[in-house]
Formats: C-alpha cells, structure tokens, sequence
C-alpha cells in the first residue's frame, strides 16, 4: 500500500490527498472530514450522499483529489494554533476496524516554499 498522505494548502485554501489515500478507501465516491478536538485529529472516511458534509469525488478524479476547504482549514488553523499560511503534509494511519484514516494534525510538517 502506498503511504497516505494529506496535504493542508493553508494559502490556496485546499486539501490535497495522494493515491495513497483514495487506495486504502478503495477509490470511494464521496468521503468525509471529521474532527477530533480533543486528540486534534482528522479522520477521513468513504461515506454516502446522505452523510453530512459528504464531499463528492468525481468519477473522472484521478490522484492526487483537490478539495476546496476554506472554513475547515480555517477551523484546523485555530484548533492547532498555527499562525503562518505554510502548507502542511501529514501522513494518515489507516484504521480497518474503522474503515478510515487518522491525520494527526500536530504531527503536521511545514512545507517551506520554493522561489522559483
């Protein structure tokens, strides 16, 4: 299995997810983004159309899957207390009994930007 990766594109206000995740959701139609503020976790799951804030992925996507994301990442910045608009890769943990995949966002690496 690759490794599943997130990406927080705090500027563009996007997430991006790699191959890695959409593989170990078994490519679903539409996934989820929960939030645990306690543990300041993300856990993303495949789910159906008449889950809340379910976010379609469309049958043409292919990986990485961009997600626009301006409200969530706004409430991701605040959880976790970053105050600069670098983006963040996060590696995800799969959970089978769960069906989904753990993002530790303290874990979170910065990005630094490249010039160029």
């Amino acid at each position: 299995m690759n490794q599943m990766i997130m990406t927080l594109n705090l500027a563009d206000e996007s997430i991006l997810l790699n191959k890695g995740v959409l593989e170990a959701l078994d490519w679903p139609r539409q996934i989820q983004l929960l939030i645990n503020k306690d543990e300041k976790m993300l856990l993303l799951q495949a789910c159906s159309m008449e889950d809340q804030q379910a976010v379609v992925v469309p049958e043409e996507s292919s990986a990485p899957f961009e997600i626009s994301a301006r409200a969530f990442l706004k409430r991701i910045r605040q959880l976790v207390g970053w105050t600069d608009k670098l983006p963040r890769l996060c590696y995800g943990e799969y959970l089978p009994t769960h069906q989904a995949i753990r993002f530790h966002l303290e874990n979170a690496q910065p990005l630094e930007l490249v010039q160029g």
